[in-house]
């Protein structure tokens, strides 16, 4: 048998990953201890993703299933490298929001398109 295409589904879910913990760490004003200076200057969170062992068990469930893993591996950096317990309340955060999401259809997450464009690595190209 074939293996299935997953690229698009995981992409989707990859972005509604990250969406979803920097609607949760903003609303919940991590950016003010966060020691991301970025985060703090944007006033949402912000700061790059990173692998988090804190996923692992999210990972297993996702290669399990024949995806590759990669759409929940990364959180937010200041997550990431929490200690766990501060993680576990993220987490408890997370599936109360993913709860509220699911009884609320109508609501769309923040964008961060324009905070998250300072942290963009320099094109090849020149400026016109």
């Amino acid at each position: 048998m074939p293996k299935q295409d997953f690229s698009d589904y995981e992409k989707r879910l990859s972005i509604n990953h990250e969406q979803r913990c920097r609607t949760v760490l903003t609303a919940n004003f991590v950016w003010k201890v966060c020691k991301i200076r970025k985060c703090s200057r944007d006033q949402a969170c912000t700061g790059p993703m990173q692998v988090s062992a804190h996923q692992d068990r999210k990972v297993r469930i996702q290669r399990e299933i024949g995806l590759s893993g990669h759409a929940c591996a990364s959180l937010p950096a200041c997550i990431a490298t929490a200690p766990e317990a501060a993680f576990r309340v993220f987490e408890d955060i997370m599936d109360d929001f993913q709860k509220y999401q699911v009884a609320h259809p109508e609501l769309r997450l923040p964008k961060f398109d324009r905070c998250l464009k300072g942290r963009q690595p320099p094109r090849d190209t020149a400026n016109p």
